[in-house]
């Protein structure tokens, strides 16, 4: 479009320059001799039609030179308004181009930038992550060093193992002693109690007098008091090496029944499938392996060989999770965590174990709910809550059943409802997850109110039984133990 503007231009000027050279006049023509050319025109066609005309043939030429130059002037004028509304339409479109030019670059440059920076963020998520891969290698490293140097420094499991028997049956003698010392008492006591009146005799026939009397009996109060603490220091003495002895009693039988076929000659499985099983197991953390194929992991341990699969006591963690989450576990086992559906299937299906909760509420009171037997299913059954045996009601203080509602119900987080409620979403009313029927009397994995506790609501940490179902309670925490095979036969 371009060339064709400048050869018309072209075109216009050449044909101006030729008129200017003939004499062509291009000032504008009046309306009246634009009419009086007109009928000088007209008389001109009649006389040719007529004949030939009596006046001479110059005032003729002259009238059509006028007349063509008019008509050139015309046109030019025309072809240059025209020319003006074709430049003006080719700067317009040109300026629009430019435009579009601009707009494209712009946008060019803001996708390479875009590029650069997804670049830039995948690069740093990839250094990241293998960051993170490597700090978790050397996290694992560093607790397989400490409990190496752990294992040098305390001896072998089965040196640890006699030194705690020994221990035990040291205390076992000592306190056998005291027994016998007490009841050796007896007879000394006896032998007093007779000297006493037969000394008391002696005073009457010999005319003693009352003041060693009473000076002999104070003694011998004194005695019996002495004699009444230490029976009783002895008994509690006794209770606590009873209880020791069941536990050792309990964790032998728990590794008996853990241990497999050994050949002759090879080393002792060093292996530890349940706090129970090792005594290293006191308030910390333990690796365990419940098989020798199987993978290992960590889980906290407390006093009597208890595992905490479950803890909370702030807010620091949220419970609201997604169903992998659950599945795996989260947190921290140094504060609030979930060990995660999988390790607790595993634990449970590997043999009979119990359950106790701890709840405690911000005023301080505390309380606690055992069952005598607790495991649930694998991951095709929903792990569903298959096993929940009696309520133990003589431990103290007692928190009540609020759990029992609970037993077969599938476990149900916001994203996989399959409670028994067929017009809600228990997980999605709860604002939390968990073995829901329809919906609960318990909701251990609600969220954490530190404030406006009392009035909670459902979706709070509430045990129906121990302050009600609107309380959402400071602290809970969920343990399991291995049951010993004679009381699980009992």
């Amino acid at each position: 479009m371009n060339t064709t503007l400048l050869s018309l231009c072209c075109f216009i000027c050449c044909l101006c320059l030729h008129a200017q050279a003939a004499g062509v006049d291009f000032t504008p023509i009046s309306p009246a001799a634009t009419e009086l050319r007109a009928r000088h025109f007209a008389s001109l066609r009649q006389n040719n039609n007529n004949g030939p005309a009596p006046t001479s043939v110059a005032p003729a030429a002259s009238a059509a030179a006028v007349t063509v130059r008019n008509e050139i002037k015309e046109l030019i004028t025309n072809l240059h308004d025209r020319v003006g509304i074709l430049a003006t339409l080719d700067e317009d479109q040109r300026h629009r181009l430019e435009v579009i030019d601009k707009k494209i670059d712009k946008l060019l440059d803001s996708n390479e930038g875009r590029m650069e920076s997804l670049k830039a963020q995948q690069l740093n998520f990839q250094q990241r992550l293998d960051s993170f891969e490597h700090i978790q290698r050397m996290s694992r490293r560093t607790l397989d060093e400490l409990k190496g140097e752990s294992d040098r420094m305390t001896g072998p499991r089965a040196a640890r193992e006699l030194k705690h028997k020994q221990k035990n049956q040291a205390k076992l003698k000592d306190l056998s002693r005291q027994r016998r010392e007490a009841q050796q008492v007896a007879p000394h006591v006896a032998d007093n109690m007779a000297s006493i009146f037969s000394t008391q005799g002696r005073a009457d026939n010999s005319n003693a007098t009352e003041l060693d009397v009473n000076k002999k009996l104070d003694a011998l109060a004194t005695f019996l008091v002495s004699l009444a603490y230490n029976v009783r220091e002895t008994q509690e003495n006794v209770g606590r090496l009873v209880q020791n002895t069941n536990n050792i009693k309990r964790r032998l039988a728990n590794r008996k029944s853990a241990r497999l076929p050994q050949t002759a000659g090879a080393p002792a499985d060093e292996r530890a499938s349940s706090c129970l099983q090792s005594y290293l197991a006191v308030n910390g953390i333990l690796k365990l392996q419940l098989t020798p194929e199987s993978e290992s992991f960590y889980v906290p341990c407390e006093d009597d060989g208890w595992t905490v699969i479950m803890n909370r006591s702030s807010d620091d963690t949220s419970f609201e999770r997604s169903w992998l989450e659950y599945k795996e576990g989260f947190g921290n086992l140094a504060g609030d965590f979930f060990i995660g559906l999988d390790k607790l299937h595993a634990l449970t299906s590997s043999s009979l174990h119990e359950l106790r909760i701890w709840l405690e509420d911000f005023e301080g009171n505390r309380a606690v709910a055992g069952y005598d037997a607790f495991a649930i299913s694998g991951e095709r059954e929903l792990y569903a809550l298959n096993l929940l045996g009696k309520h133990q009601q003589q431990l103290q203080p007692p928190a009540g059943d609020s759990f029992s509602y609970h037993a077969g119900a599938k476990f149900s987080t916001f994203d996989s409802d399959n409670d028994n409620c067929l017009a809600c979403s228990c997980a999605q009313r709860f604002k939390a997850a968990g073995w829901f029927n329809s919906c609960g009397t318990s909701n251990l994995f609600g969220k954490y109110h530190s404030e406006n506790h009392a009035r909670a609501g459902e979706a709070g940490i509430f045990w129906e039984t121990f302050q009600g179902n609107e309380y959402s309670l400071r602290r809970v925490k969920m343990l399991i133990r291995p049951v010993a095979q004679d009381e699980a036969r009992r």
